[in-house]
């Protein structure tokens, strides 16, 4: 804790560009997180109505339908996969922010014990400071 006040508030300055980065880094996590959870329902929804066979005319159409369920059963195990990985991405970056808010807030204490020991300091040294004396003008004539 030898740092001086000015260099206690640069790194307080970075630390809270860090705490910035987190939030940034983990809304956007979030949004990726949230966009897939909503690509896996709209899937889902497909994928059930994919197969109703009902308006197959013939078994080409059938074919196809069926095609095009499997399809869509491939990717909706895909899509869970990215969902995993977008939730670990997303616990990543909460821990990262809730990181950034502990150094910031940590910062800032060692922040207000410099500028506590700095103001601590200037008082001292200027309580040891001689006082000026005013000698009226007869003696020093």
């Amino acid at each position: 804790m030898s740092l001086k006040p000015k260099s206690w508030k640069r790194v307080h300055a970075v630390r809270e560009a860090q705490v910035k980065l987190a939030i940034g880094a983990a809304a956007a996590a979030q949004r990726n997180e949230a966009t897939l959870v909503n690509n896996a329902e709209r899937l889902k929804r497909l994928r059930d109505n994919a197969f109703d066979a009902g308006h197959c005319a013939n078994g080409a159409s059938l074919h196809a339908q069926l095609e095009l369920a499997q399809r869509l059963i491939r990717a909706d195990g895909e899509i869970n996969v990215a969902l995993g990985r977008a939730r670990q991405h997303l616990a990543q970056a909460e821990r990262q922010r809730t990181a950034a808010y502990i150094d910031r807030e940590t910062t800032s204490k060692l922040l207000g014990r410099a500028i506590a020991a700095a103001d601590e300091t200037a008082e001292r040294k200027a309580a040891r400071l001689p006082l000026k004396r005013k000698y009226p003008k007869e003696a020093e004539e």
